[in-house]
């Protein structure tokens, strides 16, 4: 293989450059005509001795790239450009930008539904990959084929009335706000408060975030930043939700979700420890503490610019500017509207810590319904666990595990039907979201008689469909699960896969 400059893309003649130099003289200006004559001429000059085009890329590891080239990003055996390609991507720059310096397969599959159009991609790729590539996961490319029939026109976008949802939402909030601050906060307004925030973190942020409320290029960004409004971040919500826990989700190392202690324990090769046998009892206290998470905690995320301040859910670099810088920004104006001016505003005579106390309130209340529901769907009785996800953002897992399809569908659980979706923003469909992200909540009360059917009939053996009918049920199941993994008698410590 030729040798190429460590940092560059290599000079090589694209496939359609013969093409392009006969139409040359058709150019519209003098600076085309000249870079359509050099191809021609590099194309005819060609030694046909030499490798192909395809051959000089130079090839890149798995490491090399995750640790010193996050400007790239890898798609099955291509290695291509995230910083330039960033910019002219569809949904907006930000999501390319979290995905700088790892595997982007999967991620693809799960949010466009096809395979990766590597032939009109060739103006971004820069080399190939040296090591073993993912492949895709043609369960679940099958499964999609049946799906976006279902979808229609709509590709799996908001409908209007999910956009007047979002808009009422947000504005019922802000007016509850503003009343709080100008007419008085009770513990009545604050508790209502909490509960638009989560309302808005289900319904507005999480579908946006996922790219789902509007086929304009970087409108769902746009309503993506309510992620900031009700107090979160909306890069470390990307970084977490979409880059590690969608992707592997149940998987013991790399799916953040996953990992509850010291609190509690969800897994058999998780720490046991003696208060564990009791997290079926305190699971609901804990929940009431969620709040903070968003709020405080992913500021601090922010600054150490990983998620959990630990090395393996580090962001790419790709993504601080400006989308971080932003985030800190968002957490500012947060603190101020929100912790600030209520004890500037205080009615005289009041009592701060009173004040303080309804404050508390609505990060409680949001908090704990935004938990409360999360929890359910993804730690219930019957959960598969796996080992195979890597830091780089690929995964395999053993044949007797399935691939891709078949852990999104064991790691995850349904509860209720549409009038749930439509309050909870389709957190109960969680089966149908995990597998297909970027298509609206409005659609998973259309499109999981599809998948139930698929899952039962194709991947029967490897996977099975989970479906509560009411929350209490799925409740029940949860407990049960919490009581048998936090006695080591009931599930006994297993030794940590390498």
């Amino acid at each position: 293989k030729k040798a190429s400059p460590p940092h560059a893309a290599p000079a090589i003649v694209p496939p359609h450059a013969l093409v392009m130099c006969k139409s040359a003289t058709l150019a519209p200006d003098a600076e085309r005509f000249k870079a359509f004559s050099a191809a021609c001429a590099a194309a005819a000059t060609a030694d046909a001795d030499e490798p192909s085009a395809a051959e000089e890329f130079p090839a890149f590891t798995r490491a090399e790239i995750a640790s010193k080239r996050e400007d790239l990003l890898i798609v099955e055996d291509k290695v291509y450009s995230a910083e330039r390609f960033r910019w002219a991507h569809p949904g907006g720059a930000l999501f390319v930008s979290m995905f700088g310096g790892r595997d982007a397969t999967l991620a693809f599959q799960s949010y466009h539904m096809r395979r990766f159009p590597h032939a009109t991609m060739t103006e971004y790729l820069v080399g190939t990959l040296a090591d073993a590539p993912q492949e895709m996961d043609e369960d679940h490319l099958a499964l999609s084929n049946l799906v976006k029939p279902a979808l229609g026109a709509s590709r799996g976008f908001a409908p209007t009335s999910q956009l007047v949802k979002a808009a009422l939402l947000f504005a019922s909030a802000v007016a509850v706000e503003a009343y709080a601050l100008t007419a008085g906060r009770t513990f009545f307004n604050s508790i209502l408060l909490g509960l638009l925030f989560a309302m808005i973190g289900l319904n507005v942020q999480h579908d946006a975030n996922h790219g789902t409320m509007s086929r304009r290029r970087g409108l769902s960004a746009l309503y993506g930043l309510a992620q900031s409004w009700i107090g979160g971040s909306q890069v470390m919500w990307l970084h977490e939700h979409v880059v590690l826990h969608h992707l592997h989700t149940g998987d013991r190392d790399m799916d953040p979700d996953a990992q509850l202690a010291p609190a509690m324990r969800g897994y058999d090769t998780a720490p046991a420890y003696p208060w564990m046998r009791f997290q079926k009892y305190y699971l609901l206290l804990l929940e009431l503490g969620y709040g903070a998470v968003p709020v405080f905690m992913a500021l601090g995320e922010l600054a150490a610019w990983r998620h959990k301040f630990e090395a393996k859910y580090r962001l790419s670099t790709l993504a601080w500017w400006p989308w971080g810088v932003v985030s800190l920004a968002g957490h500012a104006a947060f603190y101020a509207r929100f912790f600030v001016l209520p004890f500037v505003l205080v009615p005289e005579g009041a009592s701060r810590a009173v004040e303080a106390a309804k404050v508390a309130a609505t990060v409680v209340a949001g908090g704990f319904y935004l938990a409360f529901f999360f929890f359910l769907s993804h730690n219930f009785d019957g959960v598969k666990f796996v080992d195979g996800s890597r830091r780089d953002g690929s995964a395999t897992y053993p044949p007797k595990e399935g691939g891709f399809l078949a852990q999104q569908v064991n790691a995850s659980s349904n509860v209720g039907g549409p009038w749930l979706c439509r309050l909870n923003g389709g957190l109960n469909y969680q089966i149908e979201h995990h597998l297909f992200p970027r298509v609206a909540h409005a659609h998973y009360p259309t499109i999981a008689p599809i998948v139930k059917n698929f899952v039962e009939t194709r991947c029967a053996g490897l996977c099975a469909y989970v479906h509560f009918d009411t929350v209490a049920q799925n409740l029940a199941s949860v407990f049960a699960y919490l009581d048998k993994t936090g006695n080591p008698q009931n599930m006994p410590l297993s030794p940590k896969l390498d």
